[in-house]
């Protein structure tokens, strides 16, 4: 029996096929790594998002505390006609602030320098320091260190820097003694700002943190008076620990505030004090490091959201 040989497919054809399947091989190998590409992708979203949400209800949370906590010492608006005012609430009445339509959180990168107690014969220095930076500061000054640097104070305003209050005093017992006295020392320092440099304060610091020991017996009531007039306070998130001015490098003033900045996640507002000549000594060389790191410095306004204390439990 003789056998035919089939002569349908061709070597050619046949190579032809093979190439044909390895085209399809390749497709089918691109298609599968761009689906594990977009899967990956898609998880990387996934877990990102899920750190974005953690990190803006952390936010909501210290936020909503802060209007309870604010909200528990503010007078009921009910209650306003048919209740006497306080005493200490018809004081100064013309001193008040009209407030602004919305307080906002700081872009991220912005650093707040503030120094407080000033001015002083080391102010100038800062200034200086500022002014060569191109950066803006606020400072909280001390009422009674006003006459004579009514000059410093015009400085500070010309050159776009806040002026806030600290006190006049500085006297933390006769301070906190009362709302009335701390009004009464508040107002010194409100008219002695304006006389200097034309300007009324719109924020201030409380002398030692609007939480201190001096301030146990009358802080909540203090706080609310002054919400209630439209002024906002500042605490701090980050010091240079120079309350007390020593023999410190301008390496060591410097990875202080660096340090105590890199670990606040919002808002850093640095507590400093020109009265202190380590700091003077330190500010060309902190400017410059803070800008390497990536911070710009900005003066404080009542459009920036505060950083408070909390309340003791």
């Amino acid at each position: 029996m003789r056998y035919r040989r089939y002569s349908g497919y061709s070597s050619r054809y046949r190579h032809r096929r093979m190439q044909f399947g390895d085209v399809v091989r390749v497709i089918l190998l691109v298609l599968l790594l761009g689906l594990i590409g977009y899967g990956t992708f898609m998880v990387y979203r996934a877990v990102r998002a899920e750190v974005i949400l953690a990190d803006l209800k952390k936010q909501n949370e210290t936020l909503t505390q802060t209007v309870e906590r604010y909200a528990a010492v503010m007078p009921d608006p009910s209650l306003a006609e048919a209740a006497e005012p306080l005493t200490y609430q018809t004081l100064y009445p013309e001193m008040k602030v009209t407030p602004v339509p919305e307080v906002k959180t700081a872009k991220r990168g912005t650093v707040f320098l503030t120094f407080q107690g000033g001015p002083s014969k080391y102010t100038p220095k800062i200034l200086d320091a500022l002014k060569k930076s191109g950066q803006h500061a606020t400072f909280f000054v001390e009422g009674k260190n006003i006459t004579g640097n009514e000059a410093v104070l015009k400085r500070m305003v010309d050159e776009g820097h806040t002026v806030g209050i600290h006190s006049f005093s500085g006297d933390y017992k006769k301070v906190y003694a009362s709302p009335d006295a701390f009004l009464e020392d508040f107002h010194q320092a409100y008219e002695a700002i304006h006389a200097a440099c034309g300007v009324y304060p719109t924020i201030f610091r409380f002398p030692g943190g609007s939480i201190n020991r001096y301030s146990q017996q009358t802080y909540q009531p203090i706080i609310a008076e002054m919400l209630r007039r439209g002024f906002l306070y500042y605490d701090w998130s980050a010091s240079a620990n120079d309350a007390k001015s020593g023999d410190r490098t301008i390496t060591e003033v410097t990875q202080t505030v660096l340090t105590g900045v890199k670990k606040t996640a919002n808002t850093p507002i640095v507590m400093m004090h020109d009265s202190a000549e380590d700091t003077a000594r330190a500010m060309g060389y902190l400017l410059n490091e803070l800008k390497v790191a990536g911070y710009t410095c900005a003066a404080l306004t009542n459009t920036v959201r505060p950083v408070a204390f909390a309340y003791p439990d």
